[in-house]
């Protein structure tokens, strides 16, 4: 990384929310290839190896030392994560500091399908309606199709520059094949975006792009664990074994029970009894996990007697930050990355 000229870089991300046209596929596979490259070469010291020799479900952060920063759903929102970086919530600024080793960036996943209601919600109403009438290329979908790639292109290019700083878990919409298999279902919200998307990628790039991004999915891991606190995209619905998060692909419930579970659906307790699956040394019973999945209203929602904290809000851009040594204040440390 020093030879990266962050200044340069951080002008690059722009570039996709700026850009009038789509991005070529050559530039899509390119940088979705250097992201997964990334991805399988993980350092095992925090993302131990699988079954196969491939990285694991799991990264394993229960040494570090150094402030983390908790992204939710991005959601087709590519303003989040520049805002983000250019903040201040670690000095002078957060890309500076993942560039200086002084900063964990991990996002819950959910990179693809705008869901901010309003705006977001009529355009795809839009585009289902041309989409019924076999116009799978509408200038809805094109507009969705750019948020998405502004969104996902830099989030790559970040995990490729800073792999052991920036981490992107698996989420339920990481799915762009739109299957009901490997830990997914098919997704629909207020149209039938999966398909949509599967539909349009095929006819205006080829399969080589849906290839690349089924392969950046597939790499992603489903769970972070650090030394007082865990993150995953959904809530833990039941608790797993910790060899069994990192063989993930060996069990599609697995990925499902960090990615699907729904409010009310998890086991009671399954926080504890997965911490002490993860690490039987942690304090279990104060140990908290963050997630994402299901909106809340206002900076955050408590569930499994505040053990758990969803903080996902579309309508805003909050991100968690704790602290270097561990600490968390649920009032003071969940915050805004919008500026004045």
């Amino acid at each position: 990384m020093g030879s990266l000229d962050l200044k340069e870089f951080r002008s690059s991300l722009d570039k996709f929310k700026d850009m009038a046209e789509l991005p070529s596929e050559n530039e899509i596979i390119k940088i979705a290839d250097g992201a997964i490259n990334a991805l399988e070469n993980e350092l095992p010291d925090y993302r131990p190896k699988a079954y196969k020799k491939t990285p694991g479900g799991l990264l394993d952060f229960s040494s570090l030392e150094q402030d983390v920063i908790l992204v939710p759903d991005l959601h087709a929102r590519p303003d989040f994560l520049l805002k983000l970086l250019d903040s201040d919530i670690v000095e002078p600024n957060v890309l500076t500091a993942m560039s200086e080793d002084r900063c964990t960036v991990l996002c819950v996943g959910d990179c693809f399908h705008a869901e901010t209601p309003g705006k977001c919600a009529e355009r795809w109403k839009k585009a289902y309606r041309s989409w019924q009438a076999g116009e799978i290329d509408c200038p809805e979908m094109r507009e969705e199709i750019h948020d998405c790639f502004a969104t996902e292109l830099p989030l790559m290019m970040l995990k490729k520059e800073f792999p052991k700083n920036f981490h992107f878990l698996k989420g339920n919409h990481e799915n762009i094949l739109n299957e009901n298999d490997h830990g997914n279902y098919a997704f629909y919200k207020y149209a039938n975006e999966g398909q949509m998307v599967y539909d349009f990628l095929e006819k205006v790039y080829s399969q080589a792009t849906i290839h690349v991004l089924n392969s950046f999915e597939k790499s992603l891991p489903i769970v972070g664990l650090f030394k007082t606190f865990a993150v995953s995209h959904a809530e833990p619905c039941m608790p797993y074994e910790r060899k069994e998060i990192i063989d993930y692909r060996k069990n599609n419930s697995v990925i499902l029970n960090f990615t699907w579970t729904d409010n009310g659906e998890a086991q009671d307790g399954s926080i504890s009894a997965q911490v002490k699956k993860l690490n039987g040394n942690a304090d279990a019973e104060h140990f908290i996990w963050f997630g994402g999945h299901r909106p809340v209203k206002g900076r955050y929602a408590l569930r499994q007697r505040g053990q758990y904290i969803q903080f996902h809000n579309p309508m805003q851009m909050n991100v968690v930050h704790v602290h270097a040594d561990g600490s968390f204040n649920v009032e003071a440390d969940i915050v805004s990355v919008l500026g004045d």
